[in-house]
């Protein structure tokens, strides 16, 4: 099946909507920050590469890091 990775991923969203699954988020976030690191490109609104902007690149691999963490701090109810 083409695309099934992003098919889940919507089914998964939905999911985790309706049940209000905190948990959900953190690791979408986690699996998110995974693929930008293996690609070496973003895309989030325009594409952004390593190659072509690495500042930019690497201010918002920072900015997802943070986002992840404290999704999954929150979930934990770290604060």
């Amino acid at each position: 099946m083409k695309h099934w990775k992003t098919i889940l991923s919507l089914i998964l969203m939905a999911f985790a909507i309706y049940f209000n699954w905190e948990w959900f988020w953190a690791v979408f976030i986690f699996l998110g920050l995974l693929n930008m690191l293996k690609s070496k490109s973003i895309h989030f609104v325009e594409e952004v590469s390593r190659e072509k902007a690495p500042k930019l690149y690497w201010i918002m691999i920072i900015i997802w890091s943070l986002l992840a963490l404290y999704s999954i701090l929150n979930y934990l109810k770290v604060f």
